[in-house]
């Protein structure tokens, strides 16, 4: 007699089969409410798009961040944890994950960075992982980023994964004093990813366009300000822009047209990888410590 457990009881299958059963009844709520009740479509595809994803940490992760100093950094929506491996007196490398991540899902490039002499700092944005919260966007995002920046002091580099590597060329495009960037399979264009996000759920172009434009005035911006056309032309930093020809979350041609507009950028396309790979990939993390170089003792100040 086989014991083994089912695969209809596993508890993989048993997630994939609540994130389908929901993804139904999205659609489904989206085709009765859309022609009656446009509006309310719109005000629920909003609170949809602006709810991350929420995921168990894995044992991996939490052994990642025992290993690390906790920072807590006060913000408007709440106080921001964040992580710092290394020495603080060393220069800092700042990683910032995508969405519905958290910090820890960066954590192989943790040894290697500080191998090389730095400091290294990861936090958790709101809604995300051990900030909490229920609510996020790439504002909230950006301003978790520009927070910790201003609390850890001069920053030698961001790294950044998806929706983090473009929060990361907003934040640069409004200032921040960081040398250097590096972009793993980042989106091109927010306007494009609530497309697909649409898509996704089934949602009529009028919906989603209701959808954007009650967020951007909820929040006071424009998308537009966000597209890589907007932002990168103004960056001066060099960047290293990582992104997989068989990503299927942010399509390779994101990261062609990021690398397009951002002046002296360098592309390096891979293979296999899909949209996470490059957190893991052993080639890429060298491709990336080799960016960044040794870390130059003399430009460290200590916090």
């Amino acid at each position: 007699m086989d014991l083994r457990m089912p695969l209809f009881f596993s508890p993989r299958f048993s997630t994939t089969v609540r994130l389908l059963m929901g993804l139904a009844g999205h659609r489904l709520a989206f085709r009765l409410l859309s022609p009656l009740a446009p509006r309310r479509a719109g005000k629920r595809a909003r609170r949809l798009f602006l709810t991350p994803p929420q995921h168990r940490f894995r044992k991996a992760e939490l052994d990642a961040l025992e290993e690390a100093s906790l920072l807590t950094v006060p913000m408007p929506t709440g106080r921001l944890v964040g992580w710092r491996w290394g020495r603080a007196q060393d220069p800092i490398v700042v990683l910032v994950h995508g969405w519905g991540g958290r910090a820890a899902q960066l954590r192989s490039y943790v040894a290697p960075l500080t191998a090389r002499g730095y400091s290294v700092v990861a936090f958790d944005a709101p809604g995300h992982g051990m900030t909490g919260g229920r609510e996020s966007s790439i504002v909230h995002m950006a301003a978790a980023l520009e927070a910790m920046l201003r609390h850890v002091g001069p920053v030698e580099a961001l790294i950044g994964h998806s929706v983090g590597g473009a929060v990361a060329g907003y934040v640069l495009s409004r200032g921040a004093q960081v040398k250097k960037a590096v972009l793993l399979a980042p989106p091109a264009s927010l306007t494009e990813y609530s497309h697909r996000f649409a898509r996704l759920l089934w949602l009529p172009e009028s919906v989603r366009a209701l959808m954007q434009a009650q967020i951007e005035r909820r929040f006071g911006i424009r998308w537009s300000d966000f597209e890589v056309e907007a932002t990168a032309p103004r960056l001066t930093q060099p960047a290293l822009i990582v992104h997989d020809i068989d990503d299927r979350d942010n399509p390779f041609r994101d990261g062609e047209l990021t690398a397009r507009h951002w002046p002296g950028a360098r592309l390096v396309a891979t293979h296999g990888l899909g949209h996470r790979g490059a957190l893991y990939d052993s080639a890429v993390i060298s491709e990336v410590t080799g960016f960044l170089g040794n870390a130059e003792k003399h430009g460290a100040t200590a916090k």
